[in-house]
């Protein structure tokens, strides 16, 4: 009589999984802090100088986005090269969904810079400011929902 040995799993798999989770939880907190501490210091109160404050914000703020940005979409790339790599479907739709909400949120961020570079050139309206603010509870969201599903990934 064969004994079957429990399928061992795909390694590729499994470090594009933990990958695309820690990419997504540090996104999730980067995204948290700027919307609960940054936004709301540049925003509230009056518009006097938000220009200047919004052109430092950018400043500092870009090269740390971009490497998560970055960081999060290699991440992505590498869960899904070990999801079609490997012939195990768990945790498929949950990849798919963490791959897709890391994807987003550089592309809604894409959307919004034209906001960012209007209010830093003195085109400060307050529904510019309002767009930009929902925008980034929209991101923050949906890097809450990657965390959630590149979670479920992992367990699966």
């Amino acid at each position: 009589m064969l004994r079957r040995h429990p399928a061992v799993p795909d390694p590729t798999l499994r470090a594009g999984r933990l990958a695309l989770l820690t990419t997504c939880a540090a996104h999730l907190g980067f995204q948290s802090m700027v919307t609960s501490v940054v936004y709301p210091t540049l925003f509230e109160g009056p518009t006097m100088g938000i220009a200047e404050r919004q052109a430092e914000h950018a400043r500092r703020i870009a090269p740390v986005a971009l490497t998560l940005y970055a960081s999060g979409l290699g991440a992505a790339a590498w869960a899904a090269y070990g999801s079609v790599r490997s012939h195990d479907r768990g945790g498929l739709t949950a990849t798919v969904v963490a791959c897709l909400t890391t994807v987003a949120v550089p592309a809604l961020t894409a959307g919004v810079v034209p906001l960012h570079m209007g209010i830093a050139q003195e085109q400060v309206t307050r529904p510019r400011i309002r767009t930009l603010l929902a925008s980034d509870r929209i991101r923050t969201g949906l890097a809450a929902i990657g965390v959630a599903a590149a979670a479920q990934s992992l367990s699966s």
